[in-house]
């Protein structure tokens, strides 16, 4: 019977891949996009230089401490190592990766003090203590509190010698990271290390919220962590969506394309965006924690970090030129790119709307994006790139 299933599964998977692959191409390099100005748009804009907010791939936002929390890194590091784009130069990893925090209600051009935030009793690598900083999310806890969850995306090392794996052959060895902090933090209490072999290429965290330290995330090339597989994986769709609880981890969507930095909307569902395709599927938790797609939303743009603000909107950075994006990232200091935002809204009649929010086509301001986060509280868009030397800030006018 396999023999007759094989060939025909085969058949099937070429097609599906043939009718994808114009999409994939439109969408890499960014065909019927208008591109506009940040003139265009009702905010005005401007860059933060600050020594310890760099590279900072992620952000999230806690509403009840008034703390926007940022997981940075150094620049011209993520091209040497970063697991999730097959970079394995051990040597040249980010040695000062650190979770950064900022009150965003005492934010100012004239005053700036962001944190850095100590990881007391934290292992690390071989007990050095260090993170290797990915995707970051959080749940603010009725006790006043927050917990986060954070990709930390370490290397290998052999447990004999105890020196490093060589990582281009095994890959690295990522964990899922739970910490605790209060409002103004300046330390973070871990809580929990989770290490599974389902936490292959981990890219980003979806809190269960009710159901203690459980979550959602994504492997972005699946469980194929190396080689030539690897590299082909976010095209064939090797990604996959995975469930974790305090005791273990399984798989629970499969066949994605580059799944990115998933969310937990205020509806109770699962919004997972696909880079490759610029498509957000949407999947409904089970109380046994798999997931059973019940949407699909096209934002026709390369996308990257869901955060969901307070009022349940969903936003997205884009990346409008995945050229000049990447350009960026290999020369964060001499290069910008061009970058965008927009808002998912779930209407009366139960369809999603898409709308850009702002664009930064001459890439004049913005960073080079991958998390926007919007706080319905004053208006204020905030922008991180996961290699750029600064970020943004974006105010009404």
């Amino acid at each position: 019977m396999f023999k007759i299933i094989a060939p025909i599964l085969a058949l099937l998977g070429a097609i599906v891949y043939q009718l994808e692959l114009p999409r994939m191409v439109r969408i890499f390099i960014g065909v019927g996009h208008t591109a506009e100005p940040l003139s265009s748009f009702p905010y005005t804009c401007r860059r933060i230089y600050h020594k310890g907010m760099e590279a900072c791939e992620d952000m999230w936002l806690s509403q009840s401490t008034r703390q926007l929390f940022l997981a940075c890194s150094d620049p011209l590091a993520r091209a040497q190592w970063m697991p999730n784009m097959l970079h394995f130069n051990v040597s040249g990893r980010g040695l000062n990766d650190a979770i950064v925090v900022v009150d965003i209600d005492e934010m100012s051009p004239d005053k700036l003090k962001p944190r850095v935030l100590e990881t007391p009793g934290f292992p690390g690598t071989n007990g050095d203590g260090r993170l290797h900083l990915v995707g970051l999310t959080g749940v603010d806890d009725s006790d006043g509190n927050v917990r986060l969850w954070v990709i930390n995306a370490k290397p290998s090392v052999d447990p004999m010698s105890g020196e490093f794996s060589d990582n281009s052959k095994v890959g690295g060895n990522s964990t899922v990271e739970l910490f605790r902090a209060g409002p103004y933090a300046s330390s973070l209490d871990h809580v929990k290390t989770f290490a599974h072999s389902q936490i292959a290429t981990p890219n980003n965290v979806a809190p269960v919220g009710d159901q203690g330290n459980s979550f959602y995330f994504t492997n972005d090339h699946g469980v194929t962590k190396t080689g030539i597989m690897g590299h082909l994986a976010p095209v064939l769709g090797g990604g996959d969506v995975s469930f974790c609880d305090d005791t273990t981890c399984k798989e629970v969507a499969r066949g994605l394309k580059f799944p990115n930095g998933l969310a937990k909307g205020h509806d109770g569902l699962i919004y997972v965006p696909s880079s490759i395709l610029g498509v957000i599927d949407v999947f409904e938790p089970q109380s046994n924690g798999n997931l059973t797609k019940v949407d699909q939303i096209d934002v026709g743009y390369s996308l990257d970090n869901l955060a969901v603000d307070s009022d349940g909107e969903i936003f997205a950075a884009v990346i409008t030129d995945t050229f000049k994006f990447f350009a960026a990232n290999n020369d964060p200091y001499g290069k910008d790119a061009p970058t965008a935002a927009v808002r998912i809204h779930k209407g009366l009649d139960g369809r999603y709307k898409v709308a850009k929010v702002i664009e930064d086509s001459l890439a004049e301001v913005l960073p080079a994006s991958t998390a926007v986060v919007h706080d319905p509280k004053t208006g204020k868009l905030f922008f991180s790139g996961v290699s750029s030397p600064f970020v943004g800030v974006c105010e009404p006018k």
